[in-house]
């Protein structure tokens, strides 16, 4: 990889290098374990991978070279092992689409083939990298350089399709404040994960650990590099993940891990005309399956309709129209896996009045038309 201008460097690189150096002071004392952050050319500095590899007095930096690759590669977290026994895992930041450097810890003895602990420090460094980059992206893979495939199962649960219907209300719940609706959709999402790889209590700790990834996402602040109460709060729960012998435990621990993350997830908090587009808000939640106009919910607000808007697209980040037909894709989303109604109907249930507006808007959210969606997510016996 050729070396980029210094004055492009300084410019977009040498913030964001300073930023990882935050984050990963505040990886280390959560995690344990030591950190390092290395540029986009894997190159910073030979003392970087002297120190990263101090535990087991071997300088592997073209190990570490080739996993950032590989991590890069893959879009996610990568794990490995080097040739003394020790684990490491890596995740790449970025600037734009650009490479702009990796973290990389570990010096653990041991296998990383059975590691709940490893796994969840590599899910933590993702959420880490993420926050150096500024990206919201969904749960990324984590993979091995040892039997890699082993793992890895490229066929998606039947019900995959809803439980990212289900992840979506969830946070949406958080956004707004409603904790109470939100246990309600985290048991459910529990009870499918749990069916979903027919009872194993090893794999469905896993899944555990990529739900509380997902929440603990959704709470981090990627402005606020000082706050490293995400990070102590993630491991304190994900430890007792690993510890944990059976679903009670599992369903308890992220029970109060939902309700550490909802006061940092609630939308509201710290927003300019809180109370009225909390009224809005609630007004649009319960009306939003039949037809709503800007005027009516402007009204409700106290607002006028240009202004609120406006406020409403600042402080939401999207559009009034956006979030009314996500609400609308969500609710027909688990109509059509839970019930036999037709489609023409659910349509109509859930605001719209046009079902070629329908179609087009749930295929833009999720992905696939209403009939395919259908197909693929339908759960016998799951009640709406």
């Amino acid at each position: 990889m050729s070396k980029l201008p210094s004055i492009i460097q300084r410019r977009d690189l040498e913030p964001l290098l300073f930023k990882a150096g935050k984050i990963a002071k505040q990886y280390e004392k959560a995690a344990n374990c030591a950190v390092s952050v290395v540029n986009s050319n894997c190159d910073n500095d030979s003392n970087q991978y002297n120190f990263i590899c101090k535990r087991c007095k071997n300088n592997c930096m073209f190990l570490h070279m080739k996993a950032v690759n590989e991590a890069r590669l893959l879009g996610g977290s990568y794990i490995y092992l080097c040739p003394q026994g020790f684990v490491f895992w890596t995740s790449p930041f970025y600037s734009g689409e650009r490479l702009a450097g990796a973290l990389i810890s570990g010096g653990i003895k041991g296998s990383i083939n059975n590691s709940g602990r490893i796994k969840a420090l590599a899910k933590i460094m993702v959420i880490c990298a993420d926050q150096i980059s500024r990206r919201n992206t969904h749960l990324a893979n984590i993979t091995h350089t040892v039997n890699s495939a082993e793992s890895e199962n490229n066929e998606k649960p039947e019900n995959e399709a809803y439980s990212i219907i289900l992840e979506r209300i969830l946070l949406a719940d958080l956004r707004r404040g409603d904790n109470k609706e939100a246990m309600k959709i985290l048991h459910k999402l529990i009870d499918i994960r749990y069916r979903e790889v027919k009872c194993d209590f090893t794999v469905f700790k896993l899944k555990a650990i990529e739900l509380a990834v997902l929440l603990s996402r959704a709470a981090t602040d990627t402005n606020d590099i000082n706050d490293n109460s995400i990070l102590e709060i993630n491991y304190c729960y994900l430890k007792k993940m690993e510890e944990s012998t059976n679903i009670s435990e599992i369903t308890d621990i992220l029970s109060g891990f939902t309700e550490k993350m909802a006061e940092k997830i609630f939308s509201f908090h710290g927003v300019r005309h809180f109370p009225a587009i909390r009224k809005a808000e609630r007004f649009i939640w319960e009306n939003y399956t039949r037809k709503l106009s800007l005027r009516e919910i402007a009204d409700v607000s106290g607002l006028s309709a240009p202004y609120f808007s406006t406020i409403f697209r600042e402080e939401m980040g999207e559009n009034l129209s956006n979030y009314i037909n996500r609400l609308r894709v969500d609710k027909a989303a688990v109509m059509l896996v839970t019930t036999n109604i037709p489609i023409s109907v659910i349509a109509k249930t859930c605001g719209f009045e046009d079902q070629s507006w329908f179609l087009k808007i749930f295929k833009n959210n999720t992905g696939f038309t209403p009939g395919k969606y259908r197909d693929q997510g339908s759960i016998s016996g799951m009640s709406a």
